[in-house]
């Protein structure tokens, strides 16, 4: 018989990310995988109850940390960010590297290289 439900509408894979804590509080991002569809979505995830933040709009791509913090305010969630030191986007100091006296973004700039300096 196969499947005759509409391409993108049902989800067929969840991929969780790391969490990160923010005030003590777990998050994750969910990444979701749709049928016949070669796009995804991403929640915000509060980890300890599985509250979806992004309730009202998914990110259609993998959220920057700014994205992230917008998202955390909108539930009165105050994520502390600073600019990365290479890049200077605003990235979550709950992700962020402490390096030479200055941040830098896990999902921008940091790199197994740097990795290595710890």
């Amino acid at each position: 018989m196969g499947n005759s439900s509409r391409p993108g509408s049902i989800v067929i894979r969840e991929i969780g990310h790391a969490p990160f804590t923010v005030l003590g509080e777990q998050y994750a991002l969910l990444e979701l995988v749709w049928n016949g569809d070669v796009g995804r979505s991403f929640d915000l995830v509060r980890v300890s109850d599985n509250t979806v933040l992004t309730e009202d709009e998914s990110f259609d791509s993998y959220p920057t940390d700014e994205q992230i913090a917008d998202t955390l305010a909108e539930h009165d969630i105050d994520a502390e960010v600073a600019s990365c030191m290479f890049c200077r986007q605003n990235v979550l100091l709950a992700t962020a590297h402490r390096h030479t006296g200055g941040w830098i973004g896990d999902a921008c700039c940091w790199d197994e290289r740097l990795r290595s300096t710890q």
